[in-house]
């Protein structure tokens, strides 16, 4: 038997990740009146394993509905988000707009290619949403309609807008254009520039006038090896204006300035919307996963491990939005990553800038730095920070990274399913690239307060952080609403989110596999429950009646009637369930039980449905569970082990006692025996541990009121 026992590198409450400025608070996460939960659902009844669903999501203050983009659908919906509890799981949208038909109603020349990104106006029920031409050199289309789908104005941007917006005073709507060379690389192949366009709707949507501005004056020889200087990733001879490619757009409060992301490039631009000019382009340099706090699992191996390694991730964010603290303003990105891919698979034209290579018999994709500038060398890069980051509006300085933060906070709520992909649920699939890929990030403000919410497009889920300081940053809580028990099923790879700001804050998440859309409570602040008197009259001169008053006051436990706890009886599988459920705070299962001898409205159907998401308790076969069958001695401390280890807990069996009766036990309960022994949280008598005898509740109250004290 090995010294320690701790299955595997599961994330600890007080292992928060070193940061960059200051470390996450993950401690504190658990005191927050603020907690993520489902309130409502849309399903559009189309999925795909590519994605490009229902991707882009937007709130309408003006109606208090969520837009939604569908891609495959080639449609607007729009879904009030005035609902009944009655409809809540199983909306409906109130509005369907067709956008590639309505073009053909102003551009009958116009070859329709996919539905990008959708915005709504600050001031009037007015949305816009960016449509790109089938050809990728083409010109694209921001397209404006009143919020019940009237046609306002189309109007012409550039090629392949990837992300449109609103400034927040609504003069100006702007594209960000990626020009991406989707034709690949070679002669007479065009490489489009990436741009931007913005479209002044001051004087009405149906008068506007659009400016699109470029990257040229940065094609010199002295502009372009200044990019280079700041780490500005670029194709080795190639011109900024073509080779840069913007992604998204976030502008400042006070609609004097637009930040780009420019995603491939690694950097973000600066536009003064006064002028109408770049007036910056800064690289975001890399992040050192050899720096504590940066750990990473970068290996295929089947196993969580979570370390440091001595290789750089390039941040490429993708998503980004601005805030101000203090009069101060900080850009927030999700640093998602992202390859070079164009062309046909072996044509000469082809270009892909990944390489795999094997470190440890694993493949890990890294960089192929070979036809780019910006790099050092000597050092190897791999794709994205798996972080989200908050920059210095001004300075373009990283002050806050979230570091090994979205890794082990999944590993711990998905040990199974650790950087699974968005397509399977196997087990570390995504480690050797870019991990859980953090894809979309908003800011809100609840009372006083500011959060960013993080959306990771793989194993899925929204991560909530207070961001009210930049230098104190707090891990709020995290919800993934995907069943893993299949590969797409239930809420899969957030794509787009919207804040709904108000006393009763959401968020809405549109998730681009399943095609649904999700609304998310945020406010969980629960009222503190009243004191639990215990007046139990068997339990006076019991050897387990402090225990038994701690439990039951804890609300772990009650009595089989108010004055008789009956410590005696077996306690059975399915109060065990519900007993370590209480004890894991009630968390809500994902799914139903799926046990043929458990009913949905049984009491013990949402801890059992827990336990075994969690693999703290196994059904006695696949298709039973026992819920009423007394629990073994070994069963019950297999369980306990489970809970303990699925929440960082590790154990020291060096100085163990070996039982009498050691091989009566099965053994996948062995090592959980000693582990317990080694606490003092279970112990046998007479040198035995009985590991077949049925618990009583009197033995089950001594072992957890142990962990309610600890």
């Amino acid at each position: 038997m090995s010294k320690y026992i701790n299955s595997k590198s599961l994330f600890a409450l007080s292992m928060a990740g070193a940061v960059v400025v200051a470390p996450s608070n993950l401690v504190d996460a658990a005191d927050h009146e603020y907690k993520l939960s489902l309130d409502a659902r849309y399903d559009s009844g189309v999925q795909n394993a590519d994605g490009g669903t229902t991707e882009i999501v937007s709130y309408n203050k003006h109606n208090h509905s969520t837009y939604v983009v569908n891609g495959k659908t080639k449609k607007v919906e729009a879904i009030s988000l005035k609902y009944s509890d009655k409809s809540a799981l199983a909306l409906k949208p109130f509005l369907s707009i067709d956008i590639a038909e309505l073009l053909k109603t102003v551009d009958a020349n116009f070859q329709y290619g996919d539905l990008t990104s959708i915005a709504v106006h600050p001031n009037e029920n007015v949305i816009a949403v960016s449509v790109q031409a089938e050809g990728y050199n083409d010109y694209g289309y921001a397209v404006f309609l009143t919020g019940d789908g009237k046609l306002l104005n189309a109007v012409k941007v550039g090629a392949q807008p990837d992300n449109i917006t609103f400034s927040p005073d609504g003069t100006k709507a702007l594209t960000a254009n990626e020009g991406e060379p989707r034709g690949g690389y070679g002669a007479n192949i065009v490489d489009p520039q990436g741009t931007i366009s913005v479209i002044d709707v001051s004087k009405g949507f149906k008068n506007t006038k659009t400016e699109t501005i470029t990257f040229e004056a940065y094609d010199s020889a002295e502009k372009r090896a200044g990019l280079v200087k700041k780490q500005v990733i670029l194709k080795k001879d190639t011109a900024p204006s073509v080779d840069l490619e913007p992604e998204y757009i976030a502008v400042s409060d006070d609609s004097k300035y637009a930040y780009v992301t420019l995603q491939e490039n690694n950097a973000i631009a600066k536009i003064n919307l006064t002028s109408s000019e770049v007036v910056s382009i800064d690289g975001l340099g890399f992040k050192d996963f050899s720096v504590k706090g940066n750990e990473i699992d970068l290996r295929k191996d089947k196993q969580i491990k979570i370390q440091n390694e001595n290789y750089f991730g390039i941040y490429m964010p993708d998503g980004m939005t601005i805030y101000s603290v203090n009069g101060k303003n900080y850009l927030v990105t999700a640093n998602e990553g992202d390859a070079r891919e164009w062309g046909e698979e072996d044509t000469e034209n082809f270009h892909l800038n990944e390489i795999e290579k094997e470190v440890d018999g694993n493949e890990i994709v890294f960089y192929d730095t070979t036809d780019y500038d910006g790099f050092e060398s000597g050092y190897e890069y791999i794709f994205g920070g798996r972080s989200f980051s908050i920059i210095d509006a001004d300075t373009m300085e990283v002050v806050y990274d979230s570091g090994s933060d979205f890794e082990r906070i999944t590993a711990q709520f998905y040990p199974e399913y650790f950087n699974s992909s968005n397509d399977n649920v196997k087990l570390d699939n995504r480690s050797g690239k870019k991990g859980p890929e953090p894809e979309d990030v908003k800011v809100g403000k609840i009372g006083d307060e500011i959060f960013a919410f993080i959306g990771l497009e793989r194993i899925g889920g929204v991560m909530m952080y207070n961001v009210t300081d930049p230098s104190n940053v707090k891990f709020v809580d995290y919800l993934n609403l995907r069943d893993f028990s299949e590969d797409i099923a239930g809420d899969v790879s957030p794509e787009g989110l919207a804040f709904v700001p108000g006393s009763n804050a959401q968020l809405v998440v549109g998730h681009e596999v399943s095609g649904t859309v999700t609304v998310l409570n945020l406010l969980a602040e629960e009222e503190k429950a009243p004191e639990i008197t215990v007046n139990f009259k068997d339990i006076e001169k019991h050897w387990a009646k402090d225990s038994i008053i701690t439990v039951t006051k804890a609300g772990l436990f009650s009595g089989v009637t108010e004055q008789t706890f009956a410590p005696n009886k077996s306690f059975t599988r399915g109060q065990a369930a519900v007993v370590l459920n209480r004890l894991a705070g009630g968390v809500k299962a994902s799914t139903n039980p799926t046990y043929k001898d458990v009913n949905s409205s049984s009491p013990f159907a949402n801890g059992i449905a827990w336990a075994t998401e969690k693999q703290i308790i196994k059904g006695v076969n696949q298709t039973t569970f026992a819920p009423n069958k007394s629990i073994t001695r070994e069963e019950f401390a297999l369980a306990i082990y489970n809970y303990l280890v699925q929440n960082g807990q590790s154990f020291d069996v060096s100085k163990t006692t070996v039982y009498k009766d050691d091989k009566k036990m099965n053994a996948d309960a062995k090592q959980a025996v000693y582990a317990l022994q080694s606490k003092g949280l279970m112990l046998g008598s007479s040198g035995s541990f009985h590991p077949k005898q049925s618990l009583t509740r009197a033995e089950a109250s001594t072992v957890l009121a142990q962990l309610i004290e600890k």
